[in-house]
């Protein structure tokens, strides 16, 4: 995969808060990281999700942008776009007690438009929750999956999922779902999880020695896939911590869009992840 058409990928980067700047490519979604929590919103022709995940003083958007011009839309609560071959969508759910209700409820929604529109591969997702807990977590899972039981759309599974602690606002989520290719779920000896599509790599891992393990030629080959990355190839990359931290690995390229983020995050042995795109 040349790095021409890994160009033209999606790309994600990180930008302060109402300064979002303007580019030569399309906006496909924007998250915003802030001190309270919005349902998602088409804004400007692309939807806009805010979470209740940061202070004002240290908020940030996370813009997701395509190389080809998009379409944007709501359906029961979800907003999306999508360029012909990636869709982003995004939903909240509010505070409440029934969480695999609710849960089912939400994704039935977001699916019913990756189904129609013909995105039938989702390879990311991201899932934001108030109070988050083993419980809570596992109560929203049986939800989300028996809403992908009932539609014709294929999920990269946890391995490809982000969930973090949130501080209000109830459950906030998006993914990302593609129409042509088949993704490729990729678990590493050290515990790094991600997924492969279209030349590029969208990974977690607890350490950045392990997301180093999970993109590496070997590893990647031991899953089918002639490729391999270096933390220099990370484009985006977001660090979730119990603690306040804002330390840039060296390792990391300088243009390398990189944000810090306060959560709580599930297992007590669990004290920091990582997640971002290679490649």
């Amino acid at each position: 995969m040349t790095r021409r058409l890994r160009a033209r990928a999606l790309s994600s980067t990180f930008e302060p808060l109402g300064a979002i700047a303007d580019g030569q490519r399309h906006r496909l979604g924007v998250v915003r990281f802030a001190g309270t929590s919005f349902n998602p919103a088409v804004k400007d022709g692309h939807p806009e999700l805010t979470v209740h995940l940061a202070d004002e003083r240290d908020g940030f958007a996370e813009v997701w942008t395509s190389a080809h011009g998009v379409e944007s839309g709501e359906h029961k609560a979800i907003a999306y776009a999508h360029d012909g071959e990636y869709l982003f969508c995004a939903g909240r759910i509010p505070p409440c007690d029934e969480h695999t209700y609710a849960g089912r409820l939400a994704f039935r929604a977001a699916l019913e438009v990756a189904a129609e529109l013909g995105y039938h591969h989702v390879f990311r997702m991201w899932n934001y929750v108030q109070d988050l807990s083993p419980r809570v977590y596992r109560e929203f899972l049986l939800g989300q999956a028996e809403a992908f039981a009932r539609r014709p759309v294929t999920w990269s599974g946890l391995t490809a999922a982000t969930v973090v602690g949130s501080r209000g606002g109830g459950i906030a989520f998006h993914f990302l779902a593609c129409r042509t290719g088949e993704p490729v779920t990729i678990i590493s000896t050290g515990g790094a999880r991600g997924v492969y599509t279209h030349g590029r790599l969208y990974f977690t891992a607890r350490s950045l020695d392990d997301a180093a393990e999970l993109m590496s030629a070997r590893t990647l080959a031991q899953w089918g896939i002639d490729d391999g990355f270096g933390l220099s190839d990370v484009t985006s990359l977001k660090a979730y911590s119990r603690q306040p931290r804002a330390e840039r690995d060296p390792r990391l390229a300088a243009g390398t869009s990189v944000a810090f983020v306060q959560a709580t995050l599930l297992g007590d042995d669990h004290a920091t992840e990582f997640e971002g795109v290679a490649g």
